[in-house]
């Protein structure tokens, strides 16, 4: 059985997950022009620069609001 605070953990890494998933897809996919043709870690650098603060700043947040009732149920 969980408890309330492992539960309420495992809530907050799924919507983590939700907000996460859908912006690497749109960045990655806005960025792969730009980024193809660099040498991987070079590439995986400009995308994590471009990810980082889209997803603290804005998906992050967003989820936060939209799922804010049922992580506090």
């Amino acid at each position: 059985m969980m408890s309330i605070s492992n539960k309420n953990l495992m809530k907050r890494l799924l919507v983590g997950w939700i907000a996460l998933y859908p912006t690497l897809l749109v960045i990655l996919f806005l960025l792969g022009g730009i980024t193809h043709h660099l040498s991987m870690p070079l590439a995986t650098l400009v995308e994590v620069i471009v990810i980082v603060p889209v997803t603290q700043l804005i998906a992050y947040p967003i989820a936060g609001k939209v799922f804010a009732k049922w992580l506090t149920s």
